[in-house]
């Protein structure tokens, strides 16, 4: 599916190369963790953009455009899509190691459930058309294998690279846990969620910040505390719950104070 160089691009064309096609295609290529990006320049809205492969799999949600950015020159915005894709793409051996921040943690997570599903080929399990269609899928996915992290059916023969993917979330999921013992660890965590749920002016904040640690069942009066009995914290993950909300109410007031003399 190659055009001339006058051709207007459309995401869902892009969405649609495939390595040939892409490395054909390329200004230049550079290996990321593991992955292969190709830089190209598709000219119209999209312009300068890199695309990311893994396994013979174009790895499209992790596609960088320069439609997206302004004022950057071409050897900035290489750059520039270099430093966020290392910030987004993990080896299994970065998945697997230590973690050093809840921001970490969210960006490996997110690699997991989202990116990763991609080297192989499925069937979302969201889907938005016609009943006609929603039952054909139903009846092909009967005998494939879902995967609930990816929300997605694998052929069965997939099954070991679905077990692999899934004990990668385990390992990282078991590295979070033992970082949450760490009070200053955990406050930058649930600081992180209650801007992430609009603590603020959000009638259930406590439950949707504290779910995000373990599963909780629903309070009516959203008080924390019998949230921090079922999570079975200590006291040391309590006080850590008490100093983010302090340090997100204190930033709030900030931000208002600032747009009430702007």
């Amino acid at each position: 599916m190659l055009y001339t160089t006058d051709h207007t691009w459309t995401i869902r064309e892009i969405e649609a190369l495939t390595e040939d096609e892409a490395r054909a295609l390329s200004l230049e290529t550079v290996s990321i963790k593991g992955h292969t990006v190709y830089l190209v320049d598709f000219g119209g809205y999209f312009k300068y953009s890199a695309l990311v492969f893994h396994s013979g799999r174009h790895i499209y949600y992790a596609n960088q455009y320069e439609l997206h950015f302004n004022g950057y020159t071409r050897e900035a915005l290489r750059s520039r899509f270099i430093e966020i894709l290392n910030g987004k793409l993990f080896t299994d051996e970065e998945i697997t190691g230590p973690l050093h921040s809840y921001a970490e943690y969210t960006n490996k997570a997110y690699f997991i459930r989202n990116y990763y599903p991609m080297r192989r080929e499925y069937i979302s399990n969201f889907f938005i058309g016609p009943e006609s269609e929603r039952q054909a899928i139903r009846k092909k996915t009967e005998t494939m294998l879902f995967s609930p992290l990816a929300c997605a059916w694998f052929s069965p023969q997939e099954k070991p690279f679905v077990d692999h993917m899934h004990a990668l979330y385990k390992a990282l999921a078991s590295q979070r846990k033992a970082m949450e013992t760490d009070p200053e660890y955990l406050k930058t965590a649930i600081l992180y969620e209650m801007y992430n749920h609009e603590y603020g002016i959000n009638w259930q904040g406590n439950w949707d910040v504290l779910s995000c640690f373990g599963t909780i069942r629903f309070n009516e009066s959203d008080n924390p505390v019998p949230y921090f009995d079922q999570l079975k914290w200590t006291d040391s993950q309590r006080s850590a719950f008490w100093a983010a909300r302090a340090q997100y109410n204190k930033e709030q007031r900030e931000r208002e104070e600032r747009e009430e003399t702007a």
